[in-house]
């Protein structure tokens, strides 16, 4: 029986794009082209997850074309787009070669991203390796091969338990009997959304996991690939500063309120003048410098404030 054919799950798209908003300032700076998520809150900023589902990829084993794959989609709770299918050729070594390992996988993507741009090498993480493998041994554990398994599993998912608090965050596939590391990462660049996974600029670290295991009655080689920035990369504004900006603000609310009950009740005191008169007036401008003093500090932590939303935004762009 002719061995499987190898099948690469489209790239995870993690949630694209960050964005931070401070009150009459805001910013927004679309991370990568397809793989973010950003999982940060703090504060005056707001987040949000939308991803694009990239076509499933097929490599023959004998270098023939296969047959159309069926237009479909992958509705998730992260992700929901149409896809379209992709076929793709590839010959494939002798199942005797083509074991595939982790250091392999990781030294031939960043070959791949020193060929294309000299772009900077990823460097490999522990918890991205448990996050990797941890997804791939639920992957045969149940039988399937998604970026979304059918409890709701996913990387983003599995991040979160295992605390790998993160800016951005995908996931490449693959499933077959490649031509060892070399084959496997080589399959991925020659599909688009996977090679832009491995050249993202955005991303500093990797994680990888593999093993042969039974999938679906047949022997074969599942790899996953994790590419992560961790959030300590970008430090978020100062989440208590920004409480304290908000208490600040409805105190002087409050105060802008009493002070124009006291001054109307000045106003109408008879006679302006006496030892009440001055008493009220003694209290309104005792109020009223409080009342600037606490207005120079809070603009004092706004501008502060502004300053952290700027770094961390001008961080997230790099």
């Amino acid at each position: 029986m002719p061995p499987s054919p190898p099948v690469m799950e489209p790239p995870t798209p993690p949630s694209p794009g960050a964005r931070a908003a401070l009150r009459k300032k805001k910013a927004r700076r679309r991370l990568v082209i397809i793989a973010v998520a950003v999982v940060i809150s703090a504060g005056a900023l707001w987040y949000f997850q939308k991803s694009l589902s990239l076509p499933l990829q097929i490599l023959d084993p004998f270098g023939n074309p296969t047959a159309p794959a069926p237009t479909s989609s992958q509705p998730t709770q992260i992700f929901s787009a149409p896809t379209t299918s992709i076929q793709q050729a590839a010959k494939v070594a002798p199942k005797k070669t083509n074991a595939l390992t982790v250091a392999g996988v990781i030294a031939e993507t960043n070959s791949q991203r020193a060929a294309n741009g000299n772009l900077p090498s990823l460097a490999e993480n522990a918890t991205l390796d448990d996050i990797a493998t941890l997804r791939l041994d639920d992957m045969f554990t149940q039988q399937y091969f998604a970026h979304v398994g059918p409890q709701g599993e996913s990387a983003i998912s599995v991040a979160s338990s295992v605390g790998y608090a993160h800016l951005a965050l995908g996931e490449n596939l693959a499933l077959g009997n490649y031509a060892g590391d070399a084959g496997v990462v080589t399959a991925w660049m020659n599909s688009p959304g996977h090679r832009a996974n491995i050249l993202d600029t955005h991303y500093t670290q990797i994680g990888v996991a593999v093993r042969e295991g039974m999938f679906e009655g047949q022997e074969t080689w599942l790899a996953v690939q994790i590419f992560g920035r961790p959030a300590s990369d970008c430090p978020a504004p100062d989440a208590n500063l920004e409480n304290s900006i908000n208490v600040s603000e409805q105190q002087i609310s409050s105060t802008s309120v009493e002070l124009a009950t006291d001054k109307a009740a000045i106003d109408a005191m008879s006679p302006q003048s006496g030892p009440a008169y001055n008493a009220q007036v003694e209290d309104y401008n005792n109020l009223a410098a409080q009342y600037n003093t606490l207005g120079a500090e809070t603009k004092t932590a706004i501008d502060t404030y502004d300053a952290q939303v700027t770094a961390f935004n001008a961080c997230l762009a790099e």
